[in-house]
C-alpha cells in the first residue's frame, strides 16, 4: 500500500508541475495578447481622433478642439482621453503621465505607448498620438486604459486552471489508487505473505500471479527458489538425520565400551553379595539354622539379591540407547551417581576417589543419562591415567563460576556449573592437548582406547550449551572441566 501511495504522490506531483507550467505559460501568453490588443485599439482610436483634433484646432479654435477631446473622454467608460503638451514647463493638468524620456519620440511625430505598473489599481496603458499645431508646437492625444479587465480575465483563468487541476488530481489519484491496488499493492502483499511463509518453513505452497509483468516473473522466480530450498532442506534433513544416527551410534559404541570397562570392576562388586547368598543358602539347605535364623538368613539373601539387581540395573540403564531429553535438575546427584558407577573400578585399580562439592545446589537443563556418560568417560580416563602410577587419586570438584562462553562471540557473562575431574597421573604433552577432542585420537596403547570418548563427550556438552576445558602438565596430571549453564530451579 505504501508503494501505491508513493506512485499516487508521484502522479499528483507530475500533474501539478505540468498544470502549473501550462497555466503560467497560458496566462503569460494571454496577458501579452491582451496588452497587444489594447495597444491596437488605442492606435485605431487615437490616430483618427488626433487628426480630428488637429483639424478642429485649425478650423474652430483650441476650445472647440479641447471640447471634442472631452466629449470623446465622456463617451467611453473604460477609456480615458485627454489633451496633453509634450514640451516641458506645461501646466500640470496638461502634462502627460508618461516619463519625460518619451517626449523626444513625440517631438519626432511618433506615437508611443507606456505601461504604468506602479499604481495601486491594476495598472494602466498609456498611448500618445502626436498632433502638430500652429507654431510647430507638439501636442498629443493621451488615451489610457486600466488593466482591470485583464486582471479579471487572469483571475478567472487562474480559477479555471485551479479547478481543472483539482479535477485532474482527483481523477489521477483515484485512477492511480485503483491501478496501484489491482496491479501493485495486492500482488506485492501476496509476494510479502509468500516470503514470510517461506521464512517460516512453508516451501510447498506455490504463488500464482497471472500475467507476464515483472511481479509475475518475480512470483515464478520465488516459486522456483522455494522449490530449490525445499529440495535443499530435504537433503539437509536426510543428511542431518544420518549424521545424528551416526553420532548416536558412536555414542552408543562409546557407552558400550565404557560398560565393558565397568564390567571388569563390577565382577568384584558382585562377587561379595554372591558369596553371601551362596553361603546363607547352603546353611539353610543343610539345616544348620532353624527358626528365626532361617528368617534372618533369608532376609540377608533378599538384601544381597536386591543389591545385585540394583548394580545390574544401573549398568543396563547406562548401556541402553536413549535420545536427548533435557530436564531441569540438580547436577550434584548426577555427579554422585557417576562416581558410584566408577567406584568398583577405582577400588580394583587401587585409586582413591574424592568428591568436593559446594553446599549450594546447582540446577541445569540436562539429559541425566548423557551427562552421566560424559562424567563416567572422564572418570575412566582419569583412572587409566593413574593406573600406571601404582595408585593415585581422582578428585571431582563441583562448584559455580561466572564467565563468558568462550565459543560464542559477544556472549554476555552468566553463571555456569563447573564439574572438574582431576588426576595425578601421567598428564599429556602440548601436542596431544591440541588434538584431544578429535575423533579417533587417543594417547592409550593400541587396543585400550577407540579415541571416541572425549569427542563424543564434547559433542554432548555442546548440545547442552556448555563446553569442556582441559589443562594438563606432562608427568603431573590433567584436569577436565565441564561447564553447563545454571538455570533457576523450578
Amino acid at each position: 500500500m505504501r508503494l501505491t501511495f508513493k506512485i499516487t504522490l508521484l502522479f499528483i506531483g507530475g500533474i501539478c508541475l505540468i498544470m502549473a507550467w501550462q497555466g503560467y505559460s497560458r496566462i503569460d501568453r494571454e496577458s501579452g495578447l491582451f496588452e497587444a490588443q489594447m495597444r491596437r485599439d488605442h492606435y485605431a482610436l487615437g490616430q483618427p481622433l488626433a487628426v480630428m483634433v488637429g483639424y478642429a484646432r485649425e478650423e474652430f479654435g483650441e476650445d472647440f478642439a479641447l471640447e471634442l477631446v472631452e466629449r470623446s473622454n465622456q463617451a467611453s467608460e473604460r477609456l480615458r482621453v485627454r489633451w496633453v503638451w509634450a514640451q516641458r514647463g506645461t501646466l500640470e493638468r496638461l502634462r502627460p503621465e508618461a516619463p519625460l524620456e518619451l517626449n523626444g519620440l513625440l517631438e519626432q511625430g511618433r506615437a508611443v505607448s507606456w505601461i504604468d505598473r506602479d499604481q495601486v489599481e491594476a495598472g494602466r496603458l498609456y498611448t500618445y498620438v502626436p498632433v502638430v499645431v500652429e507654431g510647430g508646437r507638439i501636442g498629443a492625444v493621451e488615451l489610457s486604459e486600466s488593466f482591470e479587465r485583464e486582471q479579471a480575465y487572469v483571475r478567472a483563468s487562474k480559477w479555471r486552471i485551479m479547478w481543472t487541476t483539482l479535477l485532474m488530481l482527483l481523477m489521477a489519484a483515484g485512477l492511480a489508487t485503483v491501478t496501484g491496488l489491482l496491479f501493485i499493492a495486492r500482488p506485492v502483499d501476496r509476494l510479502v505473505a509468500r516470503a514470510r511463509a517461506i521464512g517460516q518453513g512453508d516451501l510447498k505452497s506455490p504463488l500464482v500471479l497471472e500475467g507476464h509483468g515483472e511481479l509475475s516473473v518475480l512470483a515464478r522466480e520465488m516459486n522456483l527458489m522455494s522449490g530449490q530450498l525445499a529440495e535443499a532442506s530435504e537433503k539437509l534433513e536426510d543428511e542431518t538425520a544420518a549424521r545424528i544416527a551416526a553420532l548416536q551410534q558412536l555414542r552408543h559404541v562409546d557407552r558400550l565400551k565404557t560398560v565393558g570397562t565397568l564390567a571388569a570392576g563390577l565382577a568384584h562388586e558382585l562377587g561379595t553379595p554372591l558369596n553371601v547368598i551362596s553361603m546363607r543358602s547352603a546353611m539353610i539347605e543343610d539345616g544348620e539354622v532353624e527358626g528365626d535364623e532361617v528368617t534372618r538368613n533369608a532376609r540377608i539373601i533378599s538384601e544381597q539379591t536386591e543389591r545385585i539387581t540394583r548394580i545390574i540395573r544401573q549398568l543396563m540403564d547406562f548401556a541402553r540407547v536413549r535420545h536427548l531429553s533435557k530436564t531441569r535438575l540438580e547436577v550434584g546427584p548426577v555427579v554422585e551417581q557417576a562416581i558410584e558407577l566408577i567406584r568398583p573400578l577405582a577400588e580394583k585399580a587401587q585409586v582413591q576417589m574424592a568428591l568436593q562439592a559446594e553446599a549450594q545446589a546447582f540446577a541445569s537443563d540436562v539429559d541425566a543419562d548423557q551427562l552421566t556418560q560424559v562424567l563416567t568417560n572422564l572418570l575412566v580416563n582419569a583412572l587409566h591415567a593413574c593406573r600406571g602410577q601404582g595408585g593415585g587419586e581422582v578428585r571431582v570438584d563441583l562448584g559455580a563460576v561466572r564467565r563468558r562462553h568462550p565459543e560464542l562471540e559477544d556472549a554476555p557473562e552468566r553463571d555456569f556449573v563447573r564439574v572438574e575431574v582431576s588426576d595425578d597421573g601421567v598428564g599429556m604433552s602440548p601436542e596431544a592437548l591440541e588434538q584431544i577432542f578429535e575423533p579417533f585420537f587417543t594417547t592409550k596403547a593400541v587396543g585400550e582406547g577407540s579415541g571416541l570418548g572425549l569427542s563424543v563427550s564434547y559433542g554432548i556438552v555442546r548440545e547442552h550449551g556448555g563446553w569442556i576445558e582441559v589443562t594438563s602438565i606432562e608427568g603431573q596430571g590433567s584436569t577436565f572441566g565441564v561447564y553447563l549453564p545454571i538455570e533457576e530451579r523450578e
